[in-house]
């Protein structure tokens, strides 16, 4: 089965085909607000790289955010309207998810897995928040802590009581309120590395719809998050930290 896997939740374009444990097209670019006329023609791309037709894919894997309030509306119709249109099943992952495993990568290239023991994708959501999840990471795979919250950085930081990896554009900005003197070790992945692929999207997606046979294509929504859904300005930070 060929799945197409998309994202646009940030300021890149990620799409991507996959059939089984084999990329066979991927394309990653810049795309700031540009993503409603930037989407389709990069599938098509992707299709006539891969020598495939729209009718081949069987599943549409997609980020839902949290992330950019009008990259996720585009990009969620794009792909609900193709999956209804072919009758294929879709799969929302949450692209805090992907962006997760890419800090997973980069311990294991680093050799430093063994002694960071958190994952902390941070996203910049503007005027002072950033979007954050913490993950812990057992025999290579990946295990999700908290919600996925909004808050100031300071409410991250505030959690942690063990080392633990930085990454996305929200670590690059507060990076020094999330390397506050006196607690355990802050790593950071410097640069774009921690933009999200749609190669992975498509993966988690093959293993959500292996495992719950994926979503209703008119029901698929974007996870959005809204200051006044979580308690972090309310003391849900320092409620215990995570280790």
């Amino acid at each position: 089965m060929i799945t197409l896997g998309a994202d646009t939740s940030t300021r890149s374009l990620t799409v991507a085909l996959v059939e089984e444990n084999k990329t066979l097209a991927e394309y990653n670019s810049r795309a700031d607000s540009m993503h409603s006329s930037l989407l389709i023609p990069t599938v098509a791309k992707a299709l006539k790289k891969s020598r495939s037709k729209i009718s081949d894919i069987g599943l549409f894997s997609v980020g839902i955010g949290p992330g950019s309030f009008t990259g996720l509306r585009v990009g969620l119709a794009s792909i609900r309207a193709m999956a209804i249109a072919l009758g294929r099943p879709v799969a929302g992952v949450p692209t805090m998810d992907a962006v997760a495993y890419n800090g997973l990568a980069y311990l294991k290239r680093k050799g430093i897995i063994e002694v960071c023991p958190n994952i902390c994708p941070v996203i910049d959501a503007r005027k002072g928040q950033v979007y954050y999840c913490v993950y812990s990471h057992k025999k290579g795979d990946m295990i999700r802590k908290t919600d996925y919250l909004l808050g100031p950085a300071d409410a991250l930081a505030g959690r942690l009581r063990a080392s633990a990896l930085f990454l996305g554009d929200g670590a690059a900005v507060y990076k020094d309120r999330l390397s506050r003197p006196g607690r355990s070790r802050a790593y950071f992945l410097e640069g774009n590395g921690w933009l999200p692929r749609a190669s992975v999207i498509a993966r988690m997606g093959i293993k959500r719809y292996e495992d719950t046979g994926g979503e209703d294509p008119y029901g698929l929504l974007p996870l959005y998050l809204y200051a006044r859904d979580c308690n972090v300005k309310r003391g849900r930070a320092g409620r215990g930290g995570v280790r």
